[in-house]
């Protein structure tokens, strides 16, 4: 999908079920993904959730709700879209 004002991604980074969760919005999300990246910031963490909305306040309020939710909402979220835990990143 190609990155413009109208795209806005909640996003889920983690590497496996019972690790760290990284939790954040982004416009541009394939950019953002490698900034983290060269930044090192991932510790080999993958892109395995993402949302899309065409308004930043909508995508805000999901962020947040994601991160108010326990850490077994959030696999339960992340398995309902990717039960293997694969990288999504080559899907943007």
């Amino acid at each position: 999908m190609q990155p413009d004002s109208n795209h806005y991604f909640v996003y889920i980074c983690g590497g496996e079920p019972d690790k760290n969760l990284q939790i954040g919005t982004a416009g541009n999300l394939q950019q953002h993904l490698q900034q983290m990246q060269s930044q090192n910031n991932t510790q080999s963490k993958k892109l395995v959730y993402y949302e899309h909305y065409d308004r930043e306040a909508m995508a805000l309020a999901r962020e947040r709700q994601i991160k108010e939710s326990s850490p077994n909402d959030n696999y339960r979220l992340i398995e309902s879209m990717n039960p293997n835990w694969l990288d999504l990143s080559d899907l943007l």
